[in-house]
């Protein structure tokens, strides 16, 4: 069953038809009927055992008594919420603990013991089972909270019969509210005491604050917080600003840097444009140069002045010499050369400028970090004022609460002590709340709750168990178990065939032996064509995992619906251990497919498979296996027995293929390579499961193309949605209602072709 269960997800469809799907509700509720009579004998013991078994406990019968809590508002109506919680919560848990304790269970006892009525009463249910036990195991009664606002302490008591219930918890009141008020006398000393210890608790409270109050400002050094972050806010605005006007002078000389080594661009590719010729090269130079002088960094920088006036100087001749000389001239080339030597000074000046202007942004860079340093420490230093200002707004809150409270525990204590001697009935929070009234219907057993109980476990276990039985039985029986577990199409459900003689049933449509079951084998042809995606003339081969599951009926009734669709069919019984097709056709098995394999030699003439063939009905012949042998697989590899089977497909429109079962006999698997299609044929609740899978999977791995399953030998009691009604539109559905919808119409044409027969 674990193997079934793993083997659960379902499997792409195959032959173009949809995806399989999950068990729906009605396939269950199909399931629960197939094995209703099962579940009714196994689910009526067990509901009505658990009815019994919940029928012979003891009746139990169960009362309460209560007790109201309401606090004394004259001793904190005007408490602080904390203080008024507290206070209810002792005064509350004083009752319970004095409800639960062992003093009042021994007076309960006590009283019981020494009334013999009330003995009597609650140890009748006993009396008939023999002694009765002591009154100490009998008293049963539990003491709980409720009420919302005003607290009610509930004391439920449980016993055999309704009076001692009652007795029992309204003994428990009585008792109790003696012992209460033994202790009213000390009802004021003990506000008084409260009071005294609250106030007490809230000056140690408010001097411990204080005190801790001015120890944290001696431990952190502040004596006044507001003057210490004011410090914090103006060191912090000054290192802000520094680093903001460092971060501007760095990007002013950054952007200088950039102009100038753009200039140097300039004017090494004004230099090298005229390299070869000196003169020119010094006026395209003296233009590019000139640039320099109009960034201030430049031109106020070291002897940048004094070299530009020179070369203004040396410009001005150069103009003069011009108009009287040649390029080539000694005075024009000696005012070349000087010009040349003040463009080397300046380019020597540009370059140690730019070295200043870049350790000048290191240096404002490293102010930057210096600053940015020590502003991230003063931003520290802030926040950790801020959670030091917390905290001390937060102790100095809580002292104050503390000193409210102290002052108002004070006005209380002096308003209890001048009316100490006066004492009010109202001011007892403990109220006597509603007594015990006796039970008149038991709580346990609940009747009416076990039969509900029973039913509904009935109802499970009538569903639960079929569908249990159904997993654990892990045998194909439902279109569920071929498409989903299994992963195949289902071609068609065959109803069992109870009514035909065994001898007869392979000419079910030959012979029109059965209207409705012929209608299952034309569904079959149908289903088989819409699946088929391989075009005639073609070979099916018929095959099954064990014997007996019903494959030669198939086979024989297939080729009898293909022949009455107008296909020129073959049968093939390729069975060569237990040939059985040519009994039921009636002809001899002298000769057929094994004389046809050793007569070919490589001929190609289909003359002689044609002279094999039988004629058995219009449009179908027969192929016998022609004896007997145990060699299948050896024939099956011959070129032989591929060229018989061409021949015979030259001579039809399909060839069915009756094999042996491929579960028993390596035949099937091998001729399975040899065929256009192959049928898998299983009988309902004849095989396992896995054991069909594994065999279609084999199948799949030789490369055969498995067209589906046929689901054989379906019980008439099952339903038709259960086999495919409502599928294909032929099942059991149309089996069961056929006879019924021509009735009459059927048994005339039956016994008109009867009498045209004879």
């Amino acid at each position: 069953m674990n193997e079934d269960i793993e083997e659960l997800q379902p499997l792409p469809g195959r032959g173009g038809s949809p995806a399989p799907k999950l068990k729906g509700v009605f396939e269950y509720v199909l399931i629960v009927r197939d094995r209703w009579l099962l579940a009714i004998a196994l689910a009526l013991p067990i509901s009505l055992g658990y009815v019994y078994k919940q029928y012979q406990q003891p009746e139990l019968y169960q009362t309460s008594a209560t007790f109201r809590v309401e606090p004394p508002l004259s001793i904190i109506n005007n408490m602080q919420p904390v203080d008024r919680d507290k206070y209810s919560a002792r005064i509350i848990g004083q009752h319970l603990e004095g409800l639960r304790s062992g003093e009042l269970r021994n007076r309960i006892v006590r009283a019981i013991n020494e009334d013999d009525h009330k003995k009597a009463t609650l140890l009748a249910p006993y009396v008939k089972q023999g002694p009765p036990p002591p009154v100490a195991s009998v008293v049963n009664y539990t003491v709980s909270l409720a009420g919302e606002g005003t607290p009610i302490l509930r004391i439920n008591s449980m016993a055999r019969n309704g009076e001692g219930a009652a007795m029992v918890a309204n003994l428990a009141q009585d008792e109790y509210e003696r012992i209460h008020e033994s202790r009213q006398g000390k009802k004021h000393d003990t506000a008084i005491a409260f009071l005294e210890e609250q106030m007490t608790r809230s000056r140690n409270a408010e001097t411990e604050i204080d005190n801790k109050v001015r120890e944290f400002k001696r431990r952190h050094n502040l004596a006044f917080i507001a003057d210490e972050k004011k410090d914090v806010a103006d060191r912090k605005s000054q290192y802000q600003s520094a680093i903001t006007q460092a971060q501007v002078e760095k990007l002013k000389i950054q952007s200088t840097l950039r102009q100038i080594i753009a200039i140097q661009g300039r004017v090494e590719r004004a230099t090298n444009a005229v390299k070869d010729n000196e003169h020119a090269r010094a006026n395209a130079e003296t233009d590019k140069i000139k640039e320099y002088f109009e960034i201030s960094a430049i031109e106020g920088y070291g002897n940048v002045q004094t070299l530009r006036q020179k070369l203004l100087d040396l410009e001005t001749i150069r103009k003069e010499h011009e108009v009287k000389y040649l390029e080539l001239h000694p005075k024009m080339s000696s005012n070349t050369r000087a010009i040349m030597e003040l463009h080397r000074l300046l380019r020597l000046e540009v370059k140690t400028a730019i070295e200043d202007l870049t350790n000048r942004v290191s240096e404002l860079a490293s102010q930057e970090r210096e600053f940015t340093k020590a502003m991230l420490a003063v931003q520290k230093e802030s926040q950790k004022l801020d959670d030091i200002e917390v905290q001390i707004l937060g102790m100095t809150r809580e002292g104050l609460v503390h000193r409210t409270t102290y002052d108002q525990m004070l006005k209380r204590l002096n308003e209890v002590k001048v009316t100490r001697e006066l004492p009010q009935d109202e001011d007892d929070p403990l109220r006597r709340g509603d007594v015990a009234m006796t039970p008149a219907t038991p709580i346990s057993p609940d009747k009416a709750a076990i039969r509900r109980t029973g039913i509904l476990i009935f109802v499970a276990c009538f569903i639960l168990i079929p569908i249990g039985f159904e997993f654990i039985d892990n045998r194909i029986k439902s279109p569920w178990d071929v498409e989903v577990f299994i992963g195949r199409d289902l071609i068609a459900g065959i109803p069992k065939i109870s009514t035909i003689k065994e001898a007869d049933r392979p000419l079910i449509v030959g012979n029109e032996l059965d209207d409705s079951l012929m209608e299952s084998f034309r569904s079959m042809f149908s289903r088989i064509q819409m699946n088929s995606h391989v075009e005639y003339p073609k070979s099916m081969l018929i095959t099954s995992a064990i014997p007996s599951e019903g494959k030669s009926l198939l086979a024989a009734n297939l080729a009898y619906s293909c022949a009455n669709h107008g296909r020129r069919t073959i049968l093939i019984d390729f069975d060569l251990r237990r040939p059985g097709l040519h009994k039921f056709c009636g002809v001899s098995n002298d000769r057929g497919l094994l004389t046809l394999v050793n007569e070919i030699n490589g001929e190609h003439d289909t003359e002689a498979e044609r002279n094999a063939l039988t004629e058995i009905y219009p449009n179908l012949y027969v192929l016998p296996s022609g004896g007997k042998t145990r060699a299948a697989t050896e024939m099956l590899e011959r070129p032989d027995f591929d060229i018989l089977l061409n021949n015979l497909k030259k001579l039809c429109d399909i060839l069915i293929i009756d094999s042996p079962p491929v579960g028993l006999f390596p035949d099937s698997m091998a001729m399975a390579r040899k065929v256009d299609e192959v049928l898998f044929v299983t009988r309902y609740g004849k095989v396992a499961r896995k054991v069909v899978k594994n065999l279609l999977m084999r199948m799949d791995e030789t490369g055969a193309n498995t067209l589906g399953v046929v689901l054989n030998d379906l019980p008439e009691k099952k339903t038709p949605g259960y086999y495919y009604a409502g599928y294909y539109g032929y099942g059991y559905f149309r089996y069961k209602y056929y006879n019924k919808y021509y009735g009459g119409r059927g048994e005339d044409e039956k016994a008109e072709k009867k009498a045209q027969a004879s």
